[in-house]
């Protein structure tokens, strides 16, 4: 069976410009992937040097409020996005007012002390973050051509493996000036997006072409029925499991140094670094070769299998560490893993979207599959870390590992795509 492909509905762009598209998408990959990978790093450092006694509970709080509100405010965001009839396009309004949102809500967590403060600003702030990455992402899906989405969704994930090592040092560099750790993120990505930005034709599309506005309606939409759509709801479900695994690794992986490593708030972040860092060539190459091996082949599925079972093994490890060498094993192999899932995930998803005038809702909702996550594991992994004695991290991540192995098995369902 070959791969279902969605056809945009206006004709395909010329070379020439599919070219300068992937050129503009991979500058802002850089910026835009610091920003979502690094937010919640600075964040924990934020909180544990104002109250390290509790921080833990205030980030589990932080992250769990933020996400339950991304679960309306990201797919409305990218309805809204698809109904834009701006004559900058639909896509850039949206990424560039989110980004100067981001910002000021950053500003205001580096700024203040305030624990409740810091949790209202951060749901600003990572809402519009998203909202940015996600009109940002809709564009390489609904603008370039199904046999070249694999291979540049590959080269993104390779710059936000970069990504997150550069701005987990720059996180670690800046612990002292809080202002500056929690802006930078959000300015480096405003800065690289730019081209994208000021160059980037976005498609002006009549209101005619577009679905009506109406927001009782977009919000029923918001769910995908998966007896009409059963490849999307397959696909939403193996990322799902997949997104608990990422969200219990990168969401502890900072308080397991401090707490199972016994690492100063400094050392921490600057071990979270070394680890990006280390990770990244291994990173690169799965995101670049997974994504071009599996645009050759024509298959999606063997590769997502594969990935979800390497995240499982690094929890598996990580759960078991002892040392910081020990950790880096768990680190590399769960970064195999993710990078190669990010890539052919994306891409297998994409072909299953169930209708090509709703891309960046679709997109958004299919997001959600990584956003939900950080509502459950953050509400589930005090009580977990807490048992038998506390830092409990072999309990939290065993149990991540087994829901991210299940995942494997229901990618296997999705029919539409090898």
């Amino acid at each position: 069976m070959s791969l279902v492909v969605k056809r945009p509905a206006h004709a395909p762009a010329p070379a020439g410009a599919t070219r300068r598209t992937i050129a503009l998408v991979l500058v802002a990959a850089a910026g835009m992937y610091i920003m979502v990978l690094t937010l919640s790093t600075s964040l924990s450092l934020r909180l544990a040097s104002i109250d390290p006694d509790a921080k833990e509970s205030s980030y589990s709080l932080a992250v769990s409020v933020s996400a339950f509100a991304l679960l309306v405010a990201v797919p409305l965001a990218g309805a809204l996005s698809d109904r834009t009839t701006s004559r900058f396009g639909r896509r850039r309004p949206w990424i560039l007012g989110c980004l100067v949102a981001a910002l000021l809500g950053t500003a205001v967590i580096g700024a203040v002390s305030s624990i409740p403060v810091i949790v209202m600003a951060y749901v600003v702030a990572i809402i519009a973050a998203q909202a940015a990455f996600n009109a940002y992402s809709t564009i390489p899906v609904e603008g370039l051509p199904d046999a070249k989405r694999g291979r540049v969704m590959g080269v993104m994930g390779m710059f936000g493996a970069f990504a997150m090592s550069g701005g987990s040092y720059l996180a670690a560099a800046f612990v002292d000036v809080p202002l500056v750790m929690m802006v930078a993120p959000v300015l480096l990505a405003l800065a690289l997006s730019l081209p994208l930005l000021l160059l980037y034709k976005d498609p002006v599309r009549d209101r005619s072409e577009l679905p009506p506005l109406d927001l009782k309606g977009i919000a029923r939409t918001f769910v995908v029925n998966p007896r009409k759509h059963p490849d999307f709801g397959w696909a939403w479900l193996s990322r799902f499991l997949a997104g608990i695994a990422m969200t219990a690794m990168f969401s502890y992986f900072v308080f397991f140094l401090m707490d199972g490593l016994h690492m100063s708030i400094g050392e921490a972040g600057q071990k979270a670094g070394t680890l990006s860092l280390i990770s990244a060539p291994v990173s690169v190459l799965f995101f670049t070769a997974s994504g071009w091996v599996s645009d050759k082949i024509g298959r999606r599925k063997p590769f997502v299998i594969a990935a979800a079972l390497l995240m499982a093994a690094g929890l598996a490890i990580g759960g078991t560490a002892s040392t910081f060498a020990q950790f880096t094993t768990a680190w590399v192999v769960f970064s195999m893993g993710q990078a190669m899932y990010l890539t052919v995930d994306m891409a297998l998803c994409a072909a299953v979207l169930p209708d090509v005038r709703d891309t960046g809702k679709d997109v958004a909702v299919i997001a959600l599959a990584l956003s939900i996550p950080n509502i459950i594991v953050p509400a589930a992994a005090p009580t977990l870390l807490a048992t038998g004695g506390g830092h409990n991290y072999p309990l939290l991540w065993f149990g991540a590992a087994a829901i991210c192995a299940l995942g494997s098995f229901t990618v296997t369902f999705v029919k539409g795509v090898r």
